[in-house]
């Protein structure tokens, strides 16, 4: 499932309620959060928000993907 700026705001804002020593680390996306634009779209190229995991199985090994476009093993993540 996607994630929309709204998701992103209830989730910096729950992070920040735990951690509001960190609100001024967090001004730049606080400030684009504000904006009209969606961070969440992949056609902002003033900045977007990206996720990713780290996924281990029973046996202890990491997943990585080969990223096309910068050609590195990188942990999965989305757009």
């Amino acid at each position: 499932m996607p994630f929309s700026h709204d998701h992103i705001r209830t989730t910096v804002e729950t992070y920040l309620a735990r951690h509001p020593h960190e609100r001024a680390q967090l001004g730049g996306l606080l400030a684009a959060l504000d904006r009209p634009t969606d961070i969440a779209s992949r056609s902002t190229f003033t900045g977007h928000v990206t996720c990713g995991a780290i996924v281990v199985d029973s046996l202890g090994r990491v997943l990585h993907v080969l990223h096309l476009a910068s050609g590195k093993v990188l942990a999965p993540g989305v757009h």
